[in-house]
């Protein structure tokens, strides 16, 4: 009975109920009392704290959209195929005077590249010298060009080798890759 009688007691203290007038100011435990729950009795309103703001706006707007906004991309770009075209250049290029200039000692070939395309193109022309009696390898060259849309330009492929005997060889347009450039 006894401590049920002090727990009733120590409850009444701790909720501020039970005397009028004795409730804290909102200075916290430090300040003699204890901090009402804001339930209990009591003629002294709660002062407001200080550094808060009184003058808050009560006409907010009512209409706010609700949820999140939805968003639905639409494309920047446009696709169109590429143009095609035919990666392999032989038919593109012609070539004359498979020679040897004896004065710089170098294998000779002039080489005519006609771009029938719509688009600039880059052309790696890949040129061999063979001798006619060994198959031997005796000289290559590899040219890269860019010609414009159906224009042509010529160009020589030139290998560099001393021959000291007389030699019958051939010139060969060995492979010609093209791609937009």
């Amino acid at each position: 009975m006894r401590l049920v009688a002090v727990a009733a007691i120590g409850l009444l203290a701790l909720t501020g109920c039970g005397k009028k007038g004795r409730h804290s100011d909102g200075g916290g435990l430090g300040s003699g009392g204890f901090v009402s729950g804001g339930g209990g009795g009591g003629d002294t309103p709660l002062s407001t704290p200080s550094g808060v703001p009184t003058d808050l706006p009560t006409d907010l707007p009512t209409d706010l959209p609700s949820g999140l906004p939805s968003y639905t991309p639409s494309p920047s770009y446009s696709y169109s195929a590429p143009p095609t075209y035919n990666s392999d250049g032989t038919n593109d290029v012609s070539a004359t005077g498979c020679d040897y200039d004896e004065t710089t000692h170098s294998f000779q070939y002039s080489l005519t590249i006609r771009n029938p395309e719509s688009q600039s193109m880059r052309y790696g022309i890949s040129v061999k010298w063979t001798d006619q009696s060994t198959a031997s390898l005796l000289g290559s060259d590899y040219e890269s060009v860019t010609v414009m849309a159906g224009s042509s330009q010529t160009v020589k492929a030139t290998s560099y080798r001393y021959l000291t005997e007389q030699t019958s060889f051939t010139c060969k347009v060995d492979s010609v890759l093209k791609f937009p450039s």
